[in-house]
């Protein structure tokens, strides 16, 4: 668990599914997300696979989801996620998603720079990597904001919801 001035950060549990489903079903805040807008049942159930994650990172595939809640009230409002992709090379990937009633308050700022901050402290991450549909000039102007370095632009590099994105790849080193 970590912390912030305003948040834990925290595994998520199925008792958290109701303040998932505000942002998983939201087509706004999914639209850059490789899920389409989930169900109750459908969040549920990425709950249960979140449950079955090693939550560290050792081995490559490795990931670790942890959810945000605000202290003053104990809702989950965002989430971040990492995975080791590269044991040999240190690296890791992240990302986050944040609860539309919750932009622009700085919270993903909060979170994502704890959660960054923990990884890089780390034996097994030297590099950190967020892969950034270039549709989403927020999510890369928080990755900026964060001190993450952009390395490049990869055209039609992912294929998600029917169509091929672009993406930026911004980096953070230890």
């Amino acid at each position: 668990m970590l912390e912030t001035k305003r948040l834990w950060l925290r595994p998520l549990s199925q008792d958290d599914a109701d303040d998932l489903l505000e942002y998983h079903s939201d087509e706004i805040v999914v639209r850059y997300i490789p899920w389409e807008p989930r169900s109750l049942e459908s969040v549920r159930s990425a709950i249960e696979q979140y449950l079955a994650l090693p939550m560290a990172l050792h081995q490559e595939g490795d990931s670790v989801v942890l959810g945000w809640e605000l202290k003053a009230s104990g809702k989950i409002i965002g989430q971040s996620n990492a995975t080791l992709r590269s044991l040999p090379d240190k690296t890791a990937d992240v990302g986050w998603v944040t609860s539309r009633h919750f932009w622009r308050q700085g919270l993903a700022f909060e979170a994502t720079q704890a959660f960054l901050g923990h990884l890089l402290t780390l034996s097994s991450i030297h590099r950190i990597v967020a892969n950034i549909d270039t549709r989403n000039a927020e999510s890369a102007r928080l990755a900026e904001k964060l001190g993450m370095r952009l390395e490049g632009e990869f055209k039609q590099a992912a294929y998600t919801k029917g169509e091929w994105c672009d993406m930026w790849l911004y980096s953070a080193l230890k």
